[in-house]
């Protein structure tokens, strides 16, 4: 994989300082909550943007009627990560419609701060982004397209066509491709299942932690096992709604991008 080229360098600059020199105190599973809820929001921006590129007389190219709208993999991105840890986009993907970068179609500062939605990273380990990938190629880099899709061609109010994009679209087809990736890992070598003793003498002792501790020392069952529990911390990101997709705010949002 080729150098993946940042679109912003002052942007860049105040990420890599954020994420990568501010250390974080915080658990692994409040990392990959963290991780999924800042992809929903980033998500929902977004279809706010999809929202203002199907406006009538605003800058850029023009939409057709029936735009064809796809993900393909990340181009850019603001900084790398090193060591164990790796730089996991946030967003699902590269939207293009009709063949064509999303910003294209708009201009000057809404253009450049869409663009900059495609190359927010989260410096986390490894799993996390491997987590990332299964659930993309499951099925979440599709939701991601059909969610945008939703609101290039819809005709209602902005603020509803934005809302149902977000829980009719991209929250279902999100957990079905978690689902399907979960399905995936647990086709792969995994830790055994605790047994708890039911005696009187052995009750609620776990029986079998001496073999579960001797799976976890491989290191292709602890990745498969992590992973799968980071699948399960990004189900449980979607236990909370983005103020993002709130009616107010995509209202507040779509007015200061399209004037």
């Amino acid at each position: 994989m080729g150098r993946r080229r940042s679109p912003d360098r002052a942007v860049a600059a105040e990420e890599r300082f954020r994420l990568l020199r501010v250390q974080r105190f915080s658990s692994d599973t409040e990392k990959a909550v963290w991780h999924g809820r800042s992809r929903n929001a980033r998500l929902a921006k977004v279809l706010v943007y999809m929202a203002a590129i199907r406006m009538p007389d605003r800058p850029g190219l023009p939409l057709t009627p029936n735009p064809n709208v796809t993900c393909k993999g990340a181009e850019q991105q603001f900084f790398s990560a090193s060591g164990e840890n790796q730089a996991a986009h946030l967003l699902p993907g590269q939207i293009l419609i009709d063949n064509t970068y999303p910003w294209l179609f708009l201009q000057g500062e809404p253009a450049r701060l869409l663009q900059n939605e495609f190359a927010y990273v989260d410096p986390i380990h490894a799993n996390y982004n491997a987590a990332d990938r299964l659930a993309e190629r499951n099925g979440m880099v599709d939701a991601f397209a059909a969610a945008c899709r939703a609101v290039l061609i819809g005709t209602g109010d902005p603020e509803r066509d934005v809302s149902n994009a977000y829980h009719r679209v991209w929250v279902p087809g999100a957990q079905a491709a978690i689902a399907a990736a979960e399905n995936e890992l647990r086709s792969e070598p995994l830790p055994p299942p605790l047994v708890y003793g039911t005696g009187p003498e052995d009750y609620g002792m776990i029986l079998n932690l001496e073999e579960r501790s001797q799976a976890m020392n491989d290191e292709e069952i602890w990745n498969n096992f992590e992973q799968l529990s980071m699948l399960d911390y990004y189900r449980a990101a979607f236990d909370e709604t983005p103020t993002e997709i709130e009616p107010r705010a995509i209202v507040s949002a779509l007015s200061s991008l399209v004037k």
